[in-house]
């Protein structure tokens, strides 16, 4: 990235966001009592229809929660993109189910990632079993044996050549007289939301304990599948008969996926009985579905943890198949589920869920 103001971000952000009312037969500003942005959370937490714990995932992330709703607009992530668009349409409430700022502590500076509310950075954990006089641990030279990966002890680091040692800039133990600069994508993201005077808040944890899983069935309602579902829960489809291949193809197509999409599996083989694992899942959820369906179609998982148990599962010559669309496509549904869910909830300002899209696009 090329060197870019603060200022000169938010100036090629705002460029196209002049602010303008949603249009629609059905997205007409009510002349109702003004609502705020906290009033609108209160609704959500007390009729959600779970129990509402405090956490530090589903808050407002950014904004003043006193500020009265103009509209709301629900995303999978809030990105710049969405948050112009929000913007442009007269919205200033966006409910996200991704964080809007790169991690998931979702705090606004990059140096804050990764530190809870009052926890510590990285680097920063306390050592184990023992005070501050508690021994260090062996350093990885001296260690050796089995579970460590090496058969015997590591040589020591080579000297680095002093042309590539920087120099240092302050001295021994002494703090910069001088702040960092801030970087340029999350003052610009921060300013926008300033400038606009948008709230902006995270609804994800909460939201995908529904039941029936509203990620699931929002996938299913996308796809046509809604009629063929099995056990209540959302996450089983009886479809009629597809090769892999074509219900992928479907997928891409229903979901506007422009690279995301990945599948293990013959191109040819036919399924018929769909499971669907929304978000982010680990592989206990793959191991327990796969033997009931032909295929998982799944949003997020550790690659070198589903997707390979399932390599292995087709390489074993069993006939299944596992498909992976991304978490931002995948929860997308989900999230005009939310909206229409809002609808009910909030009737004195217009709600839209605006897509933000596939991050990826595939080379030819």
């Amino acid at each position: 990235m090329t060197e870019i103001s603060r200022r000169d971000f938010v100036a090629l952000t705002a460029a196209s966001a002049a602010a303008a009312p949603f249009v629609g037969s059905n997205d007409l500003l009510h002349a109702a009592a003004p609502v705020t942005a906290q009033e609108i959370v209160d609704r959500i937490k007390k009729q959600i229809g779970v129990e509402w714990r405090s956490d530090d995932v589903d808050t407002i992330k950014a904004g003043d929660p006193s500020t009265i709703v103009t509209g709301v607009v629900t995303t999978s992530m809030a990105t710049l993109e969405v948050l112009q668009k929000a913007a442009q349409a007269g919205a200033n409430l966006v409910i996200t189910a991704a964080p809007t700022f790169y991690s998931r502590a979702d705090l606004a500076r990059p140096g804050e990632r990764g530190a809870g509310a009052g926890g510590a950075g990285r680097g920063q954990a306390p050592p184990r079993g023992g005070g501050p006089a508690a021994a260090p641990p062996p350093s990885p030279a001296t260690i050796s044996g089995p579970g460590t990966g090496a058969s015997a002890p590591m040589p020591p680091a080579p000297q680095l050549p002093l042309s590539v040692v920087p120099s240092p800039q302050f001295g021994a133990g002494a703090a910069p007289t001088t702040a960092p600069s801030p970087d340029p994508v999350y003052a610009g993201k921060n300013g926008f939301i300033e400038t606009h005077k948008l709230v902006v808040f995270r609804l994800t944890q909460h939201w995908n304990q529904r039941t029936p899983d509203p990620r699931a069935q929002g996938l299913a309602t996308a796809m046509g599948w809604a009629r063929y579902g099995v056990g209540g829960d959302g996450l089983r489809y009886d479809v009629p008969s597809v090769t892999l291949e074509a219900l992928a193809g479907q997928l891409k197509k229903a979901l506007g996926a422009r690279g995301g999409i990945r599948v293990v599996g013959n191109r040819s083989l036919m399924v018929r009985r769909i499971g669907l694992l929304p978000g982010y899942t680990m592989i206990r959820e793959a191991i327990a579905m796969l033997p009931n369906v032909d295929v998982i179609v799944t949003g997020e998982v550790q690659e070198w943890e589903s997707a390979t148990y399932a390599q292995d599962v087709v390489f074993a010559m069993l006939p299944k198949g596992f498909v992976s669309i991304g978490r931002v496509v995948n929860e997308a549904p989900g999230m005009q589920v939310c909206a229409d869910w809002l609808k009910t909830i909030v009737p004195e300002v217009p709600v839209r869920f605006i897509p933000a899209g596939d991050p990826y696009w595939r080379p030819l």
